[in-house]
């Protein structure tokens, strides 16, 4: 033994596998750097977003998408305004719409009162069952009198139903009653016009809301220099017209990722979709500081991470709420899901605002937890460059237009893939 000097004794054992550890760690770390590029750095000193909440209690199954909306009715959509952006995202805030919502109510109840006796039980219509395939309830009509449609049009969710049958069968006074309650859940257009539809429940298309909060899981396999695993998750959470989008990606073991990123997208529903009022993401590494970038979307500009500001355009969407606004897109307007159509829009980064062109491929059956799916695919028309990130998304329509798959590019050595792992939920 006392010829072997340099043999480790069980204490230089130890040393030495904590500095193997470490250096393992070190190159782990600069792995989940470079893959976490893949996903767009705001400032520390923005305010934590409030959370919308959500309870998850049932899974979606596939089924037949709706047919398309007949053009006779007219369609429930937000106020038209001159152009989609912020000043017109943020006219409403909390307060008002709670103030303007009971005013609502007041003038509804009155104009039921002012009914004489209040509608025949045979003009009470129940409210009609959801289209296959939409994942809420689809609004109904509830007219009650010439003189009370003229002042409210109520939609209620099926939840209502029960309500409604019982008034029509005991009478005007009921009847008068639940329509006064109806109209306090959702009320279509009229002379206030903004403050109406805020009380309402946002519809994309005749027959078609928007979809309640819905969450997305992924498993994640990437490549950057070999083989990367982990896991992703998208949640779609809508209040009343209030949004907001999350996007979270994990690289490495469940419990343990050795990166992960989020990206939120916070804004309201508009009768073009989405207008985002502000993009947070935060970037964190096991070895190695937190990232975070913003962009906060204004009246006449967006500010951009640096604080550099660029002219608003109409229709901007962030990094996460983009891919929403496809599905908007694609159910305002189900044409476009053909094959060698094309959407356009610009898209705000965390440096820069560019118009981003996404072009629909063909169908091509992807297996998921649900069953094998139909998706069509939908990839930009400009390919992958320095400082850039390519997003293709598959859709699939009999999943609510649900994207089962997302392949996020940042050259051909370096992309990670994100197949759903489970059945979506709402």
């Amino acid at each position: 033994m006392a010829g072997h000097p340099a043999r480790l004794t069980p204490p230089g054992w130890r040393r030495a596998g904590r500095v193997a550890l470490l250096v393992t760690l070190a190159l782990h770390a600069l792995v989940g750097q470079q893959v976490g590029e893949l996903i767009a750095p705001i400032d520390p000193a923005a305010p934590p977003l409030q959370r919308i909440q959500a309870a998850y209690t049932r899974s979606v199954a596939q089924a037949e998408p709706p047919a398309p909306a007949a053009a006779a009715r007219p369609v429930v959509t937000a106020p038209t305004r001159p152009r989609p952006g912020a000043a017109q995202a943020r006219a409403l805030t909390a307060e008002q719409i709670a103030a303007e919502q009971a005013a609502l109510r007041e003038r509804a109840l009155a104009a039921v009162q002012a009914a004489s006796a209040g509608p025949r039980p045979a003009e009470v219509v129940a409210p009609a069952p959801p289209a296959s395939g939409v994942a809420v309830a689809a609004p109904a009509s509830a007219p009650v009198s010439a003189a009370v449609s003229a002042a409210v049009s109520a939609a209620v969710s099926a939840a209502a139903a029960p309500a409604t049958s019982a008034a029509a069968a005991s009478g005007p006074a009921s009847s008068a009653s639940a329509v006064a309650t109806a109209a306090s859940v959702s009320v279509s257009a009229s002379a206030s016009g903004v403050a109406a539809l805020a009380a309402g429940t946002p519809m994309i298309s005749e027959g078609r809301p928007w979809p309640v909060s819905t969450r997305l899981s992924y498993a994640l396999h990437g490549w950057y220099n070999g083989d990367v695993y982990g896991q992703a998750q998208v949640e779609w959470l809508r209040e009343g017209w209030r949004y907001q989008v999350y996007l979270d990606v994990a690289v490495g073991p469940r419990l343990a990722p050795l990166m992960t990123r989020r990206m939120t997208s916070e804004g309201r529903i508009t009768e073009r979709g989405l207008v985002p009022q502000r993009y947070l993401q935060v970037t964190q590494q096991i070895i190695g500081r937190t990232r975070t970038a913003r962009i906060g979307f204004e009246d006449s500009e967006i500010l951009l991470d640096k604080g550099n500001r660029v002219p608003q355009q109409a229709d901007v969407q962030d990094t996460a709420s983009q891919f929403i606004q496809m599905i908007y897109l694609f159910t305002a307007q189900p044409a476009l899901q053909e094959v060698g159509r094309s959407i356009e829009f610009p898209l705000a980064m965390p440096h820069r605002v560019d118009r981003w062109t996404y072009d629909v491929g063909r169908r091509e059956p992807i297996t998921t937890p649900v069953g094998v799916l139909e998706a069509f695919h939908v990839k930009p028309r400009r390919a992958a460059s320095k400082g850039d990130l390519s997003v293709e998304v598959w859709y699939a329509p009999r999943l609510q237009l649900l994207p089962v798959r997302i392949l996020i590019r940042q050259d051909e050595n370096t992309w990670v893939d994100l197949q759903l792992e489970k059945a979506p939920e709402q």
